[in-house]
This record gives C-alpha cells, structure tokens and sequence, in this order.
C-alpha cells in the first residue's frame, strides 16, 4: 500500500485518536493507587477499542476471500487494516498499562507475538513505499519478474553469439590479407598477430568474467558491482583493436541489462518477503 494524498485523511485520524487515548491515559493511570490494571473500567474500554481494531484488520483476509461482495472499497479496508492496525498496538499497552505479564508466560508470549507482527507490518509499509520507487528510478530495464529466468537465457546466448561472431571475423580477415600486394605483407601480419591476441583476451574474457554472470548462479562475481565492471571492460577496450571494440562494448550491454535483472530479483524478493 503506497501512503499518498488520499492516506492523508487516515493518518490524521490516526494522530487524533492515538493523541485522544493519550491524554486520558496519564490522568488515569496516575488516578490508580496500584497502578492502571486491564480489569478497570478505563483499562477494559482501551482493550475493547483494541481488540475492536485487531478485528477488523484481520477481517481483510476475509474481504479478499470474498471478492464477488462488494463491502466497501478494497483501498478503504487497506487503510483500515494499516492505520487502526498500527492504532492498536498502543491500545493494548494502555489497556495492560504497559505489562506484559509474567516473563514466559502466555500473555508475554502473546505480546512478543503481537509486537513482531506491528513491527514487520510497518517494515513492509516502508518497503512498499521505497522499494518500486527505487527500481523504477534504477532498474529502465525491468521486466515481468516470471519472465526473468527467460530473459537471462536470451542475454547468455547473445553473450556467446557476439563472441562467436568476433572469433570467426578473425578468417574472413586473413581471407582479405591475401588479397595484400607483397610490400604490405609485413603490416598485414603485425595486424594480425594484434586480431589474434584481441581474440583471444576476449574469449579468455568472456570465459572467466561474463558467461558465469550470465548464468543463473552467477550474480557473485565482480560483474554485479557496476564500478568494478566498468574498470574491467575498460581495462580490457584498452588490450583490444579498434575493431573489436563495438563488440565489447555489446557485451557491456549485456552484462548491465543482466545486473539490472539480477538487482530486480533480489528486490522482489525483499518486497515481497
């Protein structure tokens, strides 16, 4: 749920009526000889507006069980189920005046229980809000997450199909380097020596950096820190003739559209976790 202008009401329902409970709790609780207990008139009525709002957020579950029935809007219960549910939290403390019972017992497992689950419900509303701004803003290339495993494959083959055709280049050029008259065979081996040594730092490249990122196991290696992977396709433009350098600069393309999928991934899975 993405808390914007229309949150705006409930939010400040929420201040209201927490800052209500509040104020009629300090006077309550120092009206008490022993201290403010859950049995006392104030105590009971802050448990029961408590327990009225677990309730309904808990009725959610239901609401989605129940499409075909329309009760409300289902951005209205989502609201609901956000802000009375954070709402309620304070309720029981004040209904407890702030116990938690005896250590290890039923009650104290009960709110340890309840605090995890207030505490994961407003990790997941900061994670809801931050997490699909963020890959928008970092991830252009984004694709349908069940798409992902598919669309690694593809980079993976184009990856090799690149390589490939670089390495058979190396042929069509000693075909053309026939052709040379005798006087500039001594430049045409020099270019050569310089395609085969280029060749072969691509494939020795592609080998040991790009084609295990491109696996679906191979998001460890220094291809998924950005800097590290730019120093390292730089390092290697500068060991490369000019002519292979269209290539690599392919191959860079790939391994960031694959980072990029590979940080998707792990986003998802911490949305959604």
């Amino acid at each position: 749920m993405l808390i914007d202008r229309q949150s705006r009401a409930w939010i400040i329902a929420t201040i209201g009526m927490f800052a209500i409970a509040t104020a009629l709790y300090f006077p309550y609780a120092k009206s008490t000889l022993h201290g403010p207990t859950g049995s006392s008139w104030p105590g009971l009525t802050y448990g029961i507006v408590g327990t009225v709002f677990m309730a309904f957020v808990m009725l959610l579950s239901m609401k989605k069980r129940l499409r075909t029935m329309r009760i409300g809007r289902a951005y209205w219960w989502t609201q609901g189920h956000v802000w009375l549910g954070l709402l309620s939290y304070p309720m029981i403390l004040f209904h407890a005046g702030f116990h938690w019972g005896q250590t290890f017992g039923m009650t104290w497992w009960l709110m340890l229980l309840f605090t995890i689950i207030v505490v994961s419900g407003i990790l997941g509303i900061i994670l809801q809000n931050i997490v699909p701004t963020k890959m928008l803003r970092e991830l252009p290339l984004e694709t349908i997450y069940e798409q992902l495993d598919r669309v690694s494959g593809e980079l993976k083959r184009e990856a090799a199909s690149i390589v490939g055709s670089a390495t058979e280049s190396r042929s069509e050029d000693a075909f053309d380097r026939d052709a040379i008259p005798a006087g500039a065979v001594s430049a045409g081996q020099s270019h050569s020596i310089a395609m085969n040594k280029g060749h072969q730092v691509l494939r020795d490249f592609y080998a040991s950096d790009i084609e295990p990122f491109l696996t679906a196991q191979g998001a460890r290696t220094r291809m998924m820190s950005l800097t590290s992977a730019t120093a390292a396709f730089d390092s290697v433009r500068m060991a490369l003739p000019k002519e292979l350098h269209e290539h690599l600069t392919d191959l860079q393309s790939i391994v960031d559209e694959r980072r990029q999928l590979a940080r998707q991934k792990r986003l998802h899975h911490l949305l959604h976790g």
